[in-house]
């Protein structure tokens, strides 16, 4: 069945990677002022490109990363009200926003200032683009890469480990230190298990050290608050768990979780839109 206005859940078939394409000039167009500099960062740019794969043919990002220097969130809201809807702050102060296309379902925006980046405040030190790709957890989203060429010169592209992340199709942990860890957790399996990615030593131990004291309640806590719903019970976490624990234990270096072929698929499909009443703030990295 089609998603229709109400439904808390958008078919990837719904919007064309063409029109999320077009939705984010039109933001970047509005972000192209004198003195702001904007980078499309993290989980869109890996989605576009994972995306890209005959498997996923059409697949579009949950919503688009933009992070943006020189600006002042007070200055976002106002050069983006007519263009996109505020939903809410994230919580880190970022901005969640959304466009409204004639289908019906939206384009979803998480929209913030460079100097709100949790990574920079935590370490104290002054924010720099290039410097972002370090604060990220997951090394499959730690890139950056200037929405518009600058006229004189090339586009801005800063990564780590990021398309090496990609090209080999394994996570791994890029910047530990992180205010929410169960997020972390529950957002590497689930990512773990939608990519078909297997994860390394060092996030599968971060991954049993964070369980082993939260539980598996933590997790469905954590989904909760970064989707706005739960997309793996607890009966699939635990078994994934498992599965992780065996492989770390029988020391392998490549971990991964076993996905049925028609669970794989409901991951790419599954995503929640913006303004569900169960939304909850999600972290912007």
């Amino acid at each position: 069945m089609a998603p229709t206005r109400q439904d808390p859940r958008v078919s990837l078939d719904s919007v064309s990677v063409r029109t999320v394409q077009e939705a984010i000039v039109e933001v970047a167009l509005k972000l192209n002022r004198p003195g702001w500099s904007s980078y499309l960062v993290g989980g869109t740019l890996r989605d576009l490109l994972v995306g890209a794969d005959s498997r996923h043919r059409g697949v579009e990002p949950r919503d688009v990363d933009i992070i943006v220097g020189g600006a002042s969130r007070e200055q976002l809201q106002d050069v983006l009200r007519e263009a996109l809807v505020l939903e809410r702050l994230t919580r880190f102060g970022g901005l969640h926003l959304s466009k409204r296309l004639s289908s019906g379902s939206r384009v979803l925006f998480d929209i913030w200032t460079l100097s709100d980046t949790w990574g920079f405040r935590w370490q104290n030190i002054t924010p720099r683009i290039e410097d972002f790709p370090g604060t990220t957890f997951l090394n499959i989203d730690a890139c950056a890469i200037e929405l518009l060429q600058p006229p004189g010169r090339q586009r801005g592209l800063f990564a780590k480990g990021f398309f090496e992340g990609i090209a080999n199709r394994v996570m791994d942990v890029n910047y530990v230190p992180n205010p929410y860890p169960y997020v972390c957790v529950a957002r590497a399996l689930v990512l773990a298990a939608r990519l078909n990615f297997t994860i390394t030593r060092p996030l599968a131990e971060f991954i049993l050290l964070q369980t082993a004291t939260g539980g598996i309640d933590a997790l469905i806590e954590a989904q909760q608050s970064h989707y706005g719903m739960v997309r793996c019970d607890a009966r699939e976490l635990g078994m994934w768990l498992h599965q992780i624990r065996r492989q770390f234990d029988s020391r392998q270096r490549a971990i991964g979780i076993e996905v049925s072929r028609a669970r794989y698929l409901e991951l790419w499909r599954d995503y929640p839109i913006a303004g569900d009443s169960r939304s909850h703030p999600r972290a912007s990295t």
